[in-house]
């Protein structure tokens, strides 16, 4: 089946909350927040993410989402851990919400940290991933503000109404880690995300990748720019 085009399933950029919008299809910010607000939150101290999971999910459900949690830790070599809620004062809160969804980093000082999963579109190892590392604390690789030197955006082909996801953050809102920009990234939008028609919405046009549409947002598991970037973001040895 290869991986689900996470911005186009159907409830992406829907929920049934009041209390959040969902920037770029699946970045969860406060309803009376602005798309800037989110971009000031940090990592999570010390690499530790409590974290519960909602019994809604199957045993099997549980495996695949803790399964992507120990790939990371694996992958850092345990200077990211994912542990049980315990007493800790914030958690990430992994429920079967309407659309798959993170906030931005760590952004609460007490309480829950919402983290949606729907069920079953969400339950793929690719997408997993792709929202623990918005919990994390990642953006999506297309907003990065040099995108335009890599991609064009097709804005013809995005569904009326969607093109705010389209836009890309300046070089004073997100750290870039000092990385080329990564068409392989986990965080990637495909090529036809959003499309109204099924042509594309964004595609490769630096020299040399442009053939690498088939490539974006089509992975299921971190490239090694995006580890990279997720070390030293967490000061990872």
């Amino acid at each position: 089946m290869g991986v689900p085009n996470l911005f186009n399933l159907p409830n992406i950029s829907k929920n049934n909350r009041t209390d959040i919008n969902l920037v770029e299809g699946d970045i969860a910010i406060p309803a009376d927040k602005n798309r800037i607000a989110f971009t000031q939150h940090g990592p999570w101290p010390n690499g530790i993410v409590p974290y519960e999971l909602h019994g809604y999910f199957s045993a099997s459900h549980k495996t695949m989402i803790t399964n992507g949690m120990k790939k990371i830790s694996e992958l850092t070599n345990n200077c990211i851990r994912f542990v049980d809620r315990g007493s800790n004062r914030v958690w990430l809160n992994i429920y079967p919400g309407q659309g798959c969804w993170s906030y931005m980093g760590k952004t609460k000082t007490s309480g829950a940290q919402d983290f949606s999963l729907e069920l079953p579109g969400c339950i793929d190892r690719g997408v997993i991933l792709h929202e623990i590392l918005h919990a994390l604390g990642f953006a999506h690789e297309q907003t990065r503000p040099d995108r335009d030197h890599y991609v064009r955006i097709n804005r013809q082909n995005i569904l009326s109404g969607q093109e705010h996801n389209f836009d890309r953050y300046t070089a004073s809102q997100v750290n870039m880690f000092g990385t080329a920009y990564d068409y392989a990234s986990i965080m990637h939008y495909r090529t036809d995300a959003f499309s109204r028609n099924g042509q594309p919405t964004i595609q490769a046009i630096y020299p040399g990748y442009e053939g690498w549409d088939a490539q974006m947002g089509r992975g299921s598991d971190l490239s090694a720019q995006d580890l990279v970037k997720l070390k030293k973001y967490y000061n990872c040895p």
